[in-house]
């Protein structure tokens, strides 16, 4: 359901691996064994933690054994789409979770708390350039449960004094995404089958992010200058703007023999937005995106070619 990157007080390290990887630092403790099916260890430096994001005692546990002042809080039930089916799995997970999460911070005396919220909060939203004085209209449980977040990580900075970040992110793709998005599709198809296909959606438009900048972000988060204020959240994304129809432009130019196709329209399943503005991230944040499409797509090519997904 996702995870949380946590810092030890006394080192900071660049964020290489994707985000929504389980992963927490520390020196001591002994590595436990895990479950089945859970991220294995992705670097020697890296140790790896299972637990329950309801588990208050557990992650206060974790937090001590660590000595950690700093928490990249991205666990969720991901996908907007899938909430409509699961919105009470979807409401337990990504609010009781993250209220659990953010007590266990209070409790451990935690400073920063990067808060992973998304661009679903704005809903249907093409009027132009989107920056974070647009009003929120979530058309999902998931989108609902991201907009409380938000709200909630205020009231932890207001009356408890914990230092919160939150990030609208944009659409994510690239290295270890193993949800249905159109990018990851598109990708997957190519470097394995060299062709890809879909009836509609050649004219939506995506704010998107490849995972590397989703990294780059969380960082610039965790590091930032500290702000008596700060807004509610930042918009995270690229500084480019793409339609389908663009992006199997650029697919071909990468792999010139590949067969892909979009029919007309938009993607019936998803929110239309106008182009996101992150100049309040690298205002605040000093964040700055450095993967265009073009590179991203190499990189993600060379990575999926050693995976499946």
């Amino acid at each position: 359901m996702g995870t949380h990157v946590l810092r030890p007080r006394h080192r900071r390290r660049r964020l290489h691996r994707p985000p929504h990887r389980h992963r927490t630092r520390r020196r001591r403790a002994p590595r436990r064994q895990l479950q089945p099916g859970f991220p294995g260890i992705p670097r020697p430096d890296v140790t790896v933690v299972q637990g329950e994001l309801f588990d208050i005692p557990r992650l206060l546990t974790v937090l001590a054994d660590h000595d950690i002042d700093a928490i990249v809080h991205t666990a969720a039930m991901s996908h907007p789409t899938y909430s409509l089916s699961f919105p009470v799995a979807t409401f337990a997970a990504n609010s009781e979770g993250t209220v659990a999460v953010f007590e266990a911070a209070r409790l451990h005396g935690v400073s920063r708390l990067v808060n992973f919220s998304s661009e679903t909060v704005y809903g249907r939203n093409d009027s132009g350039v989107i920056d974070e004085s647009q009003p929120v209209n979530p058309s999902t449980p998931y989108a609902v449960t991201k907009v409380s977040g938000e709200w909630l990580g205020r009231v932890y900075a207001q009356r408890y004094g914990i230092d919160v970040v939150s990030l609208r992110i944009a659409q994510v793709y690239g290295p270890g995404n193993r949800m249905d998005e159109i990018v990851r599709d598109v990708m997957r198809g190519v470097v394995h089958e060299n062709a890809f296909a879909i009836p509609h959606g050649a004219d939506h438009s995506y704010n998107l992010i490849y995972v590397r900048d989703v990294a780059s972000a969380a960082l610039a988060a965790v590091t930032a200058d500290a702000r008596s204020e700060r807004p509610l959240a930042y918009n995270i994304s690229s500084s480019e703007y793409w339609s389908l129809a663009g992006i199997l432009d650029e697919v071909r130019l990468a792999y010139p023999g590949a067969a892909v196709s979009a029919g007309p329209g938009l993607e019936p399943t998803l929110d239309l937005q106008g182009q996101f503005s992150i100049e309040l991230a690298r205002t605040d944040l000093g964040y700055e995106p450095q993967w265009p499409l073009r590179a991203a797509l190499a990189d993600y090519g060379t990575w999926l070619g050693d995976h499946d997904s």
